[in-house]
């Protein structure tokens, strides 16, 4: 069974050493491969070279410096991993600190997957924050009655859950669920398409899960850079918000285009309103 790994980074050569490290330190079942795609997106500090010198058998790709985290992990899947020969494809973010028996565990969920007889799924892992070990990733259940993409996340236990759809801190994909509905959609060049894939893989017919217990730490990414820090001008708010590291109109209304419904303008619109009147 081989598996292929893929992330993509960006400038923070140190961070993403360490989760290649706590990677190929992963035990795999017998039986079990893997190989590692990263793809560098111009990165100025050296990173490429650190991953070369430290883990020679890492295959790197290199962006033009304005792919971000979608954009660069089709450029992985388009340019690589979509020509090999695979029974599952592994996608990581570059921050994670990974547990040793992390990949034993989405394996272990998912032969439990296909136990029952399913082919098509995803299985996500849940990360812990370091100092609190409160859940800060991992799969996400719809939490409200009234707002159609409103998630929270689910607290893991010592079995699978079923998932509305996942963060793809680190999930573990069929190659039977790629081939029926492909990898990360276009027109989303970084957030929401991890949302997009698994709410796309369940309406036709396949399973997000959640595997037991936590996999890993992963810290949630600060407040400080983005629209919701505080003392901000309004047109600084207003300009973070609608960049394409956060709701980026163009790609928010794809998002809630395909999965909110006829009244998807009503949602798509409601952080511009927001921020208009003042508030985070």
């Amino acid at each position: 069974m081989k598996i292929i790994a893929l992330t993509t980074c960006f400038n923070r050569r140190d961070i993403t050493l360490r989760a290649l490290e706590s990677l190929q330190q992963q035990s795999l079942p017998p039986g079990y491969s893997m190989e590692i795609c990263i793809v560098d997106d111009g990165s100025s500090d050296g990173t490429s070279n650190a991953i070369q010198s430290a883990f020679s058998d890492v295959t790197i790709l290199n962006g033009n410096g304005e792919l971000y985290w979608a954009g660069g992990m089709r450029f992985g899947w388009d340019n690589y991993v979509e020509r090999q020969d695979m029974d599952y494809l592994l996608v990581f973010n570059d921050d994670v600190k990974l547990f040793p028996n992390a990949i034993e565990k989405l394996i272990a969920a998912a032969l439990e997957v296909k136990i029952s007889g399913c082919e098509d799924f995803v299985i996500s892992g849940s990360f812990c924050e370091p100092k609190t070990n409160t859940v800060a990733y991992g799969g996400l259940r719809r939490s409200s009655r009234w707002h159609p993409l409103r998630f929270s996340k689910i607290e893991p236990t010592a079995n699978i859950q079923e998932c509305d759809t996942l963060n793809m801190n680190l999930a573990l994909i069929s190659n039977h669920a790629l081939r029926q509905i492909g990898f990360l959609s276009s027109g989303y060049i970084h957030g929401k398409a991890d949302y997009d894939f698994g709410l796309r893989l369940r309406e036709k017919g396949g399973r997000v899960v959640l595997a037991a217990g936590f996999i890993g730490e992963c810290g949630k990414n600060s407040t400080k850079g983005t629209s919701n820090e505080p003392g901000i001008s309004f047109k600084e708010r207003w300009d973070r918000l609608t960049s394409i590291k956060e709701q980026s109109p163009g790609q928010r209304a794809l998002y809630y285009r395909r999965h909110s419904g006829l009244l998807w303008p009503i949602f798509w619109i409601l952080p511009y309103l927001k921020v208009c009147l003042g508030g985070k």
